[in-house]
């Protein structure tokens, strides 16, 4: 009996590391062959006048009321979109938009919502174009249930744009009762630099099998090497050197916050050189997480920048969601990218640029006051750490290039 046990076992084993193999290499091929035709892109500079919001509440109610007053386009992707009262209520804003013959178009990551499908047929009914972003398709399958389109676009009438953090979900609004109060960064644009995420949310739709569209942008009034703002579409590695540029040009400060804090040796290298060139470095991360087995595996790399002089902070509040970047107090990233493996490897994500001093500035500031809600992690933390967590911060690199 015993002998079948450890045969079964072993099969088990081997068939786990055969799969695996497989897998890996079947993503391996698949980001090769995504990138290859889906470069990074960067587009033209514009002017814009931009909101940012940090709180569900404000972010949803200022979305309503602009898809209230929509005469011509209201086209939305969210990475997820839960089927509870707030993602009831914004149907409800977007079926009776439809129903005044605005062009209304809703998409949705295939894997990352939660929407039914008679939440679904009562949007098509009033007219709401819907459509799952990134479907699953049997060559390099395993890359396809991996790559996700994590970039919520929203784009209104062209003149107006949204992106950043938020969701749509009861969760967002800090209903989560193990998550709690929920803080996350949102912009909204309006100007110009809206039609880049139109025109990115067009080519995405279309290659998600959407219903055609026929509609051109506008032209630009103000796209010039001027402009305050510009968008970085991206999937694959191109993200990270883009990133480490960022880092590498940074004179006085750099202030990263993320939810998830997995960066590869190249990023950790270019941080722990900023420090050196008497850069400051702060990054805020969340200390309660909706993905605990991200946390572990980060602790050898915060142990080691906080060796260099990086501060870090740790949010106590509720759970941090902001994806910002802010460098010499001068210009500011905000938008879906995290600082992890998915992000900067498998995912479809969308960043905008701010090169306007004053919004920066406003961005450090609301982030310092997240920072007075934080704890400033110290290297006594890691040695009260529980031992299980202790035992996970040796998880192989590959395979938290899935987290």
């Amino acid at each position: 009996m015993l002998k079948k046990i450890i045969i079964a076992m072993m099969a088990v084993t081997a068939i786990s590391v055969v799969l695996i193999l497989i897998m890996q290499w079947d993503v391996k091929q698949g980001v090769k062959n995504y990138t290859r035709t889906h470069p990074m892109t960067e587009t033209l500079s514009s002017n814009a006048s931009i909101d940012v919001y940090n709180t569900g509440k404000s972010f949803y109610q200022n979305l309503f009321k602009d898809i209230e007053s929509a005469e011509q386009y209201v086209w939305i992707h969210f990475f997820i979109i839960r089927d509870d009262e707030v993602s009831q209520e914004f149907f409800d804003v977007l079926t009776k938009k439809a129903q005044t013959g605005v062009d209304v178009r809703l998409s949705v990551d295939f894997l990352g919502s939660d929407i039914q499908k008679k939440s679904i047929k009562r949007l098509e009914k009033a007219g709401v174009k819907v459509t799952k972003s990134r479907p699953i398709k049997f060559k390099n399958i395993f890359y396809s249930l991996h790559h996700r389109n994590h970039r919520r676009l929203i784009s209104i009438d062209e003149s107006i744009a949204y992106i950043g953090g938020f969701n749509m979900g009861d969760e967002y609004l800090g209903k989560d009762p193990k998550l709690g109060y929920w803080r996350d960064y949102h912009i909204r644009l309006a100007g110009d630099a809206g039609k880049e995420v139109y025109k990115q949310f067009k080519k995405d739709w279309t290659e998600d099998g959407g219903e055609s569209i026929k509609s051109a942008p506008r032209p630009y009034t103000s796209a010039s090497s001027e402009g305050t703002v510009h968008f970085i579409f991206s999937t694959g590695d191109p993200l990270i050197e883009r990133t480490i540029d960022w880092i590498n040009e940074a004179e006085t400060s750099v202030t990263i916050t993320t939810p998830y804090f997995i960066p590869n040796s190249k990023l950790i290298t270019a941080l722990k050189d900023a420090v050196k060139r008497g850069v400051e470095v702060n990054i805020l991360v969340p200390d309660n997480t909706d993905a605990w087995f991200t946390k572990p595996v980060s602790y050898r790399i915060e142990k080691s920048l906080l060796e260099e002089g990086v501060k870090l902070y740790l949010y106590q509040k509720g759970f941090f969601h902001g994806k910002v970047m802010v460098v010499d107090h001068a210009w500011a990233d905000v938008g879906t990218a995290n600082w992890d493996p998915r992000s900067f490897y498998l995912n479809d994500e969308s960043n905008c640029i701010i090169r306007d001093e004053k919004v920066a500035k406003h961005l450090e500031s609301l982030i310092e006051n997240d920072m007075k809600d934080s704890e400033k992690l110290t290297m006594e933390a890691f040695d009260e750490l529980p031992s299980w967590e202790k035992a996970l911060q040796k998880t192989p690199p590959w395979l938290y290039y899935y987290f």
